[in-house]
């Protein structure tokens, strides 16, 4: 009950800095709102997806709808990029929406958000899983752990143990795991490469042809009609998010990174989904020569790095705001984000 309150006079103090700042800043400002998954609250592919990976619906619409009463004007990432380079009066309080990884429910239960607010968004695609069946590797493994995890003492899964919670290797290594233990699990594999992960996975499933039947029961990323006929809107544009969401420090050959960086941008022109100006860093990982190929092929960059954009920025250290369930589920909370420090 402590706790609670205490979080609940934290989230306050932070949502009025956020209000102070939207009455009472001067000089124009960029906020970005970025999600990943958008889905009901009842959907079934919230079981084995990760918490701070999903908002739903509901979430999205209050976001943009206390916004727009607070004075906030949406603005498509490209325009303001472009009105920032050419010196043009920018909006006092302007608020660009994002969308990573391009899933198959950000058509679903985010375009008609979008639609019903006439508000722009951009989606960063992954351009090599784009009309494919593809399932990133923390959404396998994430699956694996919660819904097959009598699996885990299979030879073919040793690689996965040394990352597995120590309670429950110790205790019966084949005990299913709660999203917040398989989630810790994902956080440890981030110490490997993703193709090493990916091709320890691909391994496994031709070991045990089982786990390939263990996918999920929807289409996981958007297809090229699912595209077009966003593009076709007028309100979504689309920028690359590398050929197949390999963090850039885990890169070490230069053609590598330029043929996911470049590779990115070259395959989203090819499907017709251009203008690809702005590039987004998968996991926010960046590196020295990655953030070198991305200046030489796009003309902006998104981070992970949480905060507002003054005016002038630096149009390739893009600062977010990344919404799930967790911080913005109400408008105390979503504010409260808004305004940490």
């Amino acid at each position: 009950m402590v706790k609670q309150v205490l979080k609940k006079i934290r989230n306050s103090l932070f949502a009025a800095n956020a209000l102070g700042k939207i009455k009472l800043k001067r000089s124009p400002s960029l906020v970005i709102l970025t999600y990943h998954r958008i889905l009901p609250g009842q959907s079934a592919l919230r079981q084995t997806e990760q918490p701070g990976m999903i908002a739903t619906p509901e979430a999205l619409d209050m976001h943009i709808t206390l916004l727009k009463k607070l004075g906030a004007e949406f603005i498509s990432l490209n325009t303001w990029l472009d009105a920032q380079r050419q010196n043009q009066v920018l909006p006092r309080f302007a608020v660009a929406v994002t969308f990573d990884d391009g899933w198959q429910d950000n058509y679903e239960h985010a375009f008609p958000v979008l639609k019903k607010h006439h508000v722009p968004a951009t989606i960063f695609l992954v351009s090599r899983r784009i009309n494919t069946p593809w399932q990133f590797w923390p959404e396998q493994v994430l699956e694996l752990l919660i819904n097959r995890a009598h699996y885990l003492d299979h030879e073919a899964l040793q690689w996965l143990r040394p990352y597995l919670s120590d309670m429950l290797t110790s205790t019966n290594p084949t005990s299913s795991y709660t999203i917040l233990q398989a989630d810790s699990v994902i956080n440890r594999l981030k110490e490997l490469d993703d193709h090493t992960i990916e091709t320890n996975l691909e391994l496994t499933r031709t070991a045990l042809p089982a786990l390939s039947q263990a996918t999920v029961n929807a289409r996981p990323l958007l297809n090229k009609q699912e595209l077009e006929t966003m593009l076709k809107s007028g309100l979504v544009t689309f920028g690359a998010h590398t050929r197949h969401h390999y963090r850039l420090n885990h890169l070490a050959d230069p053609s590598d990174l330029e043929n996911e960086i470049a590779g990115s941008r070259s395959d989203l022109e090819a499907l017709g989904l251009q203008p690809v100006n702005v590039f987004c860093y998968p996991n926010g990982d960046i590196t020295g020569k990655g953030e070198q190929l991305v200046r030489g092929y796009f003309t902006a960059a998104c981070t992970t790095e949480q905060g507002w954009n003054k005016t002038p920025s630096n149009p390739f250290g893009l600062r977010r705001f990344n919404f799930h369930d967790g911080n913005g589920s109400t408008p105390l909370s979503f504010l409260a984000t808004l305004g940490r420090p």
